[in-house]
């Protein structure tokens, strides 16, 4: 059923009246009271994305467009909406079932006597096909595609230009194929070389691996293996939450991006843009580790929030715990928090940060909480929700913020920021929007 825009603009302005019921009813509906604010957080971003898309349309409608029942109307919607979520974890669920069920039936990663037999007999060729690579070419194959090592940093130790390292790789790379194909009997004239290319390479500089450090080099393989990867994003106005194929839950927030891999000895997560929360099954053989900017957040088991945020020619990056314990490493040194506690690093400055444990990741909830923040990054921070345009100008950027807001109550704490700060907001000459400027 398509609802009028006189319709949600109804609902919207009950909604307020309606929070403790429709969190009572959704809680009822989740059996958790922390996805319950979420959702009735979604329902309010769905219904406001609604309005605003239907804000061109004549203003005005009757009386009779509007709800009888305000509350009961957005209980029903939150309880769809409780329903869709399930569904999506059931089909999340079913697909993490079969995908480790397929990982159980695979064969082992470990090379049986017939490989290692075919291990020494490649080994023989690789060596002769690196020992004809003269010896620059052969010195940065072997630092880039053995040890890891980039190409800039090839480039800067080698004092060479970055296209020639790059025309060397390519050179030793085509070699090491052609070698490759040899071995196995291919005919280097067909098209299938072409199409084995990555293949063959990637076969071979495995058994360089096994060359370089036997059994010990191919641990090393195995263990940087990536069993499980996925890579995450959320639009504006939205969060996403995810379950990790250890039990462990990801929540994305509004307008991020993350990158999670699995390995044999350790679990990864890149955050990328924006802020996440992380609720961590407990696995001493597998550290769970957080890489957001320049700080890596170590961990056991434990529930936290990392936010990434651009804040002047350094990103910051902020860490609070609500339970258990993190090792947070930073450019200035290691830190170790707790329940209540956080920190926000930029370059090498690191400020300690003491909160109430429920303040961790507070826009789960629905709030934002600023303390030791700039203007420009709490309005950075709010834009990643509002439908609305909202920009700060330099001059008022750098003055202080510290507070709650309720992320629905976003435009009246803009609007009413003149009040606390030598600032005037105005709405934009031109397109929907406010602009906070120093008065």
């Amino acid at each position: 059923m398509e609802l009028s825009t006189s319709f949600t603009r109804a609902l919207l302005s009950g909604f307020d009246r309606a929070y403790a019921d429709l969190l009572r009813v959704a809680a009822r509906s989740t059996g958790c009271r922390e996805e319950a604010g979420d959702l009735v957080h979604d329902t309010w971003l769905r219904l406001a994305e609604h309005a605003q898309s239907g804000a061109g349309e004549r203003q005005g409608a009757a009386e009779e467009d509007a709800p009888r029942d305000v509350t009961a109307y957005l209980a029903v919607m939150a309880q769809h909406m409780a329903l869709d979520a399930h569904r999506r974890r059931q089909r999340h669920g079913d697909y993490l079932d079969s995908a480790l069920l397929r990982e159980q039936l695979a064969p082992s990663h470990t090379p049986d006597v017939a490989d290692a037999v075919m291990y020494r007999q490649a080994l023989s060729v690789l060596e002769a096909a690196l020992t004809s690579l003269p010896e620059r070419s052969r010195s940065a194959f072997v630092a880039h595609r053995i040890h890891g090592e980039k190409q800039p940093e090839i480039a800067q130790r080698l004092g060479l230009s970055l296209n020639t390292v790059e025309r060397d790789l390519m050179q030793a790379s085509a070699c090491i194929e052609d070698a490759l194909h040899r071995w196995r009997g291919g005919n280097l004239a067909t098209s299938a070389r072409r199409a084995g290319r990555r293949r063959s390479l990637g076969a071979l500089l495995g058994l360089a691996g096994l060359g370089l450090g036997g059994h010990l080099v191919w641990e090393q393989y195995r263990q940087n293996y990536v069993q499980w990867h996925l890579r995450c994003t959320s639009g504006r106005g939205e969060q996403n939450r995810l379950a990790l194929p250890d039990g462990s839950m990801l929540l994305l927030d509004a307008m991020s991006s993350a990158d999670v891999r699995y390995f044999a000895a350790r679990r990864t997560v890149e955050l990328t843009q924006g802020a996440a929360f992380f609720d961590v099954e407990r696995s001493p053989e597998r550290p769970f580790i957080v890489q957001a900017g320049g700080v890596r957040v170590v961990v056991l088991g434990t529930r936290f929030g990392v936010e990434l945020s651009e804040a002047g020619d350094e990103a910051a990056v902020g860490v609070q715990v609500e339970s258990g314990r993190v090792r947070v490493e930073a450019a200035g040194g290691n830190y170790e928090l707790q329940a209540g506690q956080g920190l926000k690093a930029q370059g090498a400055s690191v400020l300690s940060v003491q909160t109430q444990p429920q303040d961790a990741a507070a826009w789960r909830h629905g709030e934002l909480v600023f303390s030791h923040s700039t203007l420009g990054e709490a309005v950075q921070r709010l834009s990643r929700y509002t439908s609305w345009s909202l920009e700060v100008s330099p001059e008022a950027a750098g003055l202080p913020v510290s507070g709650r807001v309720r992320i629905a109550h976003a435009q009246a704490w803009v609007q009413a920021l003149p009040r606390a700060l030598p600032v005037q907001v105005r709405h934009r000459a031109q397109g929907n929007g406010l602009v906070v400027s120093a008065r």
